[in-house]
């Protein structure tokens, strides 16, 4: 499968289908993390202070930078020169701690990423070099590679301005693949003489955070497996290899980000994705609960014409997550009523109708092994006045009971008063309420 990146130097070949799945699949657990509330500040801050230091050192080692993490921390918060590596990587440490700060504020305006932003992160990572934050205007090589950037100042920037359009005209793309385009075509492009890598990097960050994503680390055991991804991308186009090793360290990074949640926030993945599919079927409920009684509703106005007053009356438009929870255990505080229908014909009578959602019976429950559920019962009228209203299946308008297998809606399973059961279109059901309300005013 070729997926076309327009406007962009690449494809995924026969990786696309998976990237973006993965990349969904990624994005769905950020926003059940979001949903939970436990995307707090203090998360957040607990979770990027365990990985900034990590993100630093890893980042400057793929550029032959020796410090480790502890001796990172150490040269940004002291300002300190570690003894025994080489003086720079200490001040490259410093560099690109202020350029991460500054990324993080950028990352609040939720615009696409920009030319000048790059240079502004490049020139922060360089310090005070001379080529800090300047497009190059001679020819560059890459290591290792047999790419050949672009080679003069006019080239370098055309190259720039078609990474620049890309990024704007592709504001809504999913975010991961935003990332990982964005991220392989600027190494690509090499735009400056020096800090390309680390530059690239950020700008990937960047690009996460701006979507709320956790930004990830490109560690230095990745350093021949990254080089050898982003040689497949410049030469063929392809970026299956740069995909899957985004994605993979993105996947580390979201689930660093979970257990900080779960530590700080008692979050719980499985119960969270639990919940999004209990929201999911109650979705799904709510909208064929809606269709239902919309063709009920016009059936009967139909079957009675212009000779009867009807009239209608929603008492919950929506079965709420806990009350769906609820009527699936079997519990009746998931009760709930729903609609109301009343018909008034002239000299023939009146009739009315009270619908309201409880669980599954016993018959309904063992048909087909269909368990607990949610199902749509009849009231009528309580003829003894001792109540306002009653169930009474023998006086249900046509059905007794529905309910769905969701996620199939195309179906009712419908239970008549006789206990025998049924599956119906709701265009049916509908039909078949409305013969019995009209029955039961003028006879059979």
């Amino acid at each position: 499968m070729t997926i076309d990146l327009a406007g962009s130097p690449y494809s995924l070949e026969d990786s696309g289908r998976w990237v973006i799945d993965k990349a969904a699949d990624l994005q769905r657990r950020v926003e059940l993390l979001r949903a939970e509330g436990t995307l707090t500040d203090q998360t957040l801050r607990a979770y990027f202070g365990d990985k900034r230091f990590e993100q630093i050192a890893e980042s400057n080692a793929i550029e032959g930078s020796t410090l480790s993490v502890g001796e990172t921390q150490l040269a940004v918060l002291r300002g300190i020169t570690i003894t025994g590596h080489d003086p720079a990587f200490s001040e490259d440490a410093v560099n690109l701690s202020v350029a991460l700060d500054r990324m993080v504020e950028m990352a609040q305006q939720r615009t696409p990423t920009t030319i000048e932003e790059v240079k502004e992160l490049h020139e922060l990572i360089l310090g005070g070099r001379p080529s800090a934050g300047l497009l190059r205007s001679e020819p560059v090589r890459i290591s290792g590679s047999p790419h050949t950037p672009p080679a003069t100042w006019p080239e370098v920037m055309r190259s720039m301005e078609e990474w620049e359009r890309w990024s704007k005209e592709n504001q809504e793309a999913p975010a991961l693949l935003r990332t990982i385009v964005l991220h392989a075509w600027l190494t690509h492009i090499h735009p400056f003489l020096d800090g390309n890598g680390r530059t690239s990097r950020a700008v990937m960050n960047l690009e996460l955070i701006r979507a709320g994503l956790p930004s990830i680390i490109i560690r230095r055991k990745d350093r021949l497996r990254y080089y050898e991804a982003l040689a497949q991308s410049d030469l063929g186009g392809d970026l299956g290899l740069v995909a899957e090793l985004i994605l993979s360290r993105a996947e580390d990074a979201l689930r660093d980000l979970e257990r900080t949640a779960a530590a700080h926030e008692g979050y719980d993945l499985a119960q969270a994705q639990l919940r999004q599919s209990q929201e999911r079927q109650v979705g799904i409920w709510n909208d064929a609960v809606k269709l239902l009684f919309a063709l009920v509703d016009d059936a009967v106005r139909a079957s009675l014409g212009s000779l009867a007053t009807v009239s209608t009356y929603w008492y919950e438009d929506e079965l709420l997550l806990g009350d769906y929870v609820a009527l699936s255990k079997g519990d009746p505080a998931g009760n709930s009523w729903l609609f109301r229908l009343e018909a008034d014909v002239p000299g023939a009578g009146n009739c009315r109708y009270l619908a309201w959602t409880g669980y599954r019976s016993d018959d309904v429950r063992r048909w087909d092994q269909l368990g607990h559920g949610p199902s749509i019962f009849w009231s009528v009228p309580d003829e003894t006045g001792y109540r306002k209203w009653v169930r009474d299946d023998r006086r249900s308008p046509g059905v007794a009971e529905l309910t769905l297998r969701l996620p199939e809606v195309d179906r009712w399973i419908a239970r008549r008063a006789d206990g025998s059961i049924e599956r119906l279109q709701p265009s049916a059901v509908a039909r078949r309420v409305a013969k019995a309300i009209v029955e039961s005013l003028t006879g059979p």
